[in-house]
């Protein structure tokens, strides 16, 4: 990390995870950073409105618990502080994919589980701590100003969500997180830049969440089970996740149109179909607390920010605003992280070689993040690909990398199962099931 801060003042639109982490990044190289959210400062862990998603299951894979524990040394002990709870993968957690249960294994990464909107408080303390950066809630960006050549964004104008009172920002460098509503793309449309290349997929995908209390004489093998349905077979799924407060985050998933009531009999009888007979045996002794939510997701879209020759400097996105998958897989947080990294990265390469952040930063970073996706993304599409029902263009190697991941999860062996973990979690790399060892286990031990 630098020093000495090189450059004045970074303003971040919007306070998710995409956004705190990388405030948190900025905060080593700029003297002030701005956080601008909509929503009101949250002051307890609570769903708030602009993260829909607060009432549904949030998993943070391994490497996203890494950066987080990299940016924010001790975080993890906070959040167990806080009521995070810890299942050991391989051991703890159960888990159903291509029709069969994964084989258990020692030596498997230990995980956190919480909800959202705890784990989201935890960090936004750990931020507001930070001395240089700030918060502006109940604010909203409205839009983006160039230079008088149109090639740098110079300021932007905020709004008062409540009084609706404006004021023009300047800033060094905007980077937008404001997550999957935000309207970047239209105002690099009406600034003249060109708008870059969409993937979209859309799957006929709908879920149901609640919390559930553990019964007090709970006893049961595992911390965690998620089950995954055979495709195109199977159409239902579901998760059961130990989080804060000794409660379950129980979610009831299903495509092409089987979709999960909400109602708590049906919900149960939902839960019930799943092959698992045990865990609707344990779960309908738990207690439903608060609504069942439901959510449908119909659009998964990634920006191909990476491919465009011509783009405002001064400017980054990232998270949400990026790309935005069926997040069902649980990969969304992780995804931020790892781009908070690359974010940091950039900004270090270029304080070193003397050059200008607003300048240089926003071709290599989308390079790095375009990295990262080309692997989220394969993951969480390639899932979706599986049923008839989901629209979109399907990658010309889709029937070949089905083939090769249904090989590997269909395996009975336990190395096999680790390895798929650690890629699975962005611990290591895809090109790892690919070495001879693994592919020699896949394919020939018996």
């Amino acid at each position: 990390m630098p020093d000495q801060k090189k450059y004045e003042r970074a303003i971040v639109t919007g306070s998710g995870f995409a956004g705190l982490l990388a405030a948190r990044v900025l905060s080593d190289y700029f003297r002030q950073v701005v956080i601008v959210e909509k929503d009101d400062e949250p002051n307890a862990p609570l769903p708030r409105k602009g993260a829909p998603q607060g009432h549904h299951i949030h998993v943070l894979l391994n490497a996203g618990e890494q950066v987080l524990e990299r940016l924010f040394p001790g975080i993890k002990s906070e959040m167990l502080e806080a009521g995070s709870q810890t299942a050991v993968l391989g051991s703890d957690v159960r888990w159903r994919v291509a029709g069969k249960w994964m084989p258990p294994f020692d030596g498997g990464m230990t995980t956190f589980f919480q909800t959202r909107p705890m784990l989201e408080l935890v960090l936004r303390r750990r931020v507001s701590n930070v001395k240089n950066i700030s918060f502006k809630y109940g604010t909203k960006s409205t839009e983006y100003r160039l230079s008088e050549n149109d090639s740098k964004i110079t300021s932007v104008t905020l709004v008062d969500v409540k009084t609706g009172a404006e004021s023009e920002e300047e800033a060094d460098l905007f980077v937008e997180t404001s997550g999957a509503s935000t309207d970047i793309i239209q105002q690099l449309s009406a600034m003249g830049y060109p708008i870059p290349r969409e993937s979209i997929v859309e799957p006929d995908f709908a879920y149901s969440s609640c919390l559930m209390e553990v019964p007090e004489n709970w006893k049961w093998r595992y911390r965690c089970v998620l089950i995954y349905p055979k495709a195109p077979e199977e159409t239902r799924a579901g998760a059961f996740v130990p989080v804060e407060g000794r409660k379950w985050m129980v979610t009831a998933a299903g495509y092409c149109g089987d979709y999960p009531p909400t109602t708590p009999e049906e919900f149960l009888e939902f839960l019930k179909s799943l092959p698992e007979a045990d865990v609707h045996e344990t779960v309908k002794s738990a207690k439903i607390v608060g609504e069942i939510r439901s959510f449908k997701f119909k659009k998964a879209i990634r920006r191909h920010f990476e491919e465009l020759k011509s783009f405002p400097k001064g400017l980054v996105v990232l998270g949400d605003a990026v790309c935005r998958a069926n997040p069902f897989f649980g990969q969304g947080i992780t995804a931020a992280a790892l781009e908070a990294l690359a974010l940091q990265k950039n900004l270090e390469n270029i304080s070193k070689s003397g050059d200008s952040i607003p300048e240089a930063i926003a071709r290599p970073f989308f390079k790095d993040v375009a990295q990262i996706l080309d692997v989220s993304w394969e993951m969480a599409v390639g899932e979706d690909f599986k049923y008839p029902t989901t629209k979109g263009k399907r990658p010309a190697t889709f029937a070949l990398t089905r083939w090769f991941k249904d090989k590997v999860m269909a395996s009975n062996d336990p190395e096999v199962a680790k390895q798929f973990y650690r890629v699975m979690h962005f611990a290591e790399p895809p090109t790892k099931l690919l070495t001879p060892k693994m592919l020699y286990r896949t394919f020939l031990k018996r």
